[in-house]
């Protein structure tokens, strides 16, 4: 399968339920505009630590969903552009940003088809988060793109769920044991990530998702590759969602969850 066929799959799912999903976990856009505009450092707290002040800084959110990451950029004065697959992302997003009274720039777009017009090009800071590298096949034109859009000197911070516990943990018998495979590097059928938070009176949703898991080493070896200069990896304790919920408590907390790789255009 191709980059193009895995990404039509996934687009598909991605434009079934979306928008109801996103309402049903933080209400209507209007409501959450005021949650965010009340505290907008809150949601992007972890990059705002590697970024700093971001007012006046062209920032691209790459696969940005919902657009409340955009949002809060945007209420601190940020230029954003947000790349996403989903129409129906981009719909909860710009009603978002209309009711904060805020502008973001959302392009609905396969990743890697998007035309590198002078609008998307030149940014301060790229952003590639949580629950994404999956739905590429290779990682390379990724990064290639992302050191293409980036000004000399520019940040590129990408946050994603560590390959331990997507790839290879998982708790038994509240024993944390190795029941999966980190070195399977072929692609799997996955439920939407949303699907979890539609009720049964919505829409049936029974399109699925199809993913590579990467390991650590591949999306470090691609990355340097893209001649992007890796400045810091941050490995984070685990995440509570990651494990059943009748795992012990503090069972995520000896286990990386998330990672966070720091790098610059040079």
């Amino acid at each position: 399968m191709n980059q193009s066929e895995l990404s039509k799959i996934n687009k598909a799912g991605w434009n079934d339920g979306a928008y109801q999903a996103w309402v049903n976990r933080y209400g209507l856009p209007k409501d959450y505009a005021v949650t965010l505009s009340g505290d907008p450092s809150r949601k992007v707290s972890e990059y705002l630590t590697i970024t700093g002040d971001v007012k006046g800084k062209r920032i691209a959110n790459l696969l940005g969903s919902k657009g409340n990451k955009a949002v809060s950029f945007a209420l601190l004065g940020a230029e954003v552009t947000v790349v996403d697959i989903s129409s129906e992302n981009r719909r909860y997003a710009m009603e978002l940003a209309e009711a904060a009274g805020v502008n973001i720039h959302y392009i609905v777009s396969d990743l890697l088809e998007v035309p590198l017009k002078e609008s998307f090009k030149n940014f301060d800071i790229v952003i590639l988060e949580l629950g994404v590298l999956h739905y590429f096949i290779d990682l390379a034109p990724v990064f290639e793109m992302v050191r293409n859009i980036l000004i000399k000197g520019g940040t590129f911070i990408l946050r994603d769920y560590h390959p331990l516990v997507s790839k290879l943990l998982e708790v038994d018998d509240s024993k944390m044991v190795a029941a999966g495979d980190y070195f399977n590097n072929g692609e799997s059928e996955v439920d939407v990530a949303f699907r979890k938070l539609l009720k049964p009176d919505d829409k049936t949703h029974s399109k699925k998702n199809k993913i590579r898991r990467w390991t650590l080493g591949e999306i470090i070896t691609s990355l340097a590759r893209s001649d992007l200069h890796i400045l810091q990896l941050v490995e984070e304790q685990g995440i509570r969602w990651a494990f059943p919920s009748d795992a012990p408590t503090g069972i995520e907390d000896k286990v990386p969850g998330l990672f966070t790789i720091i790098s610059q255009k040079r």
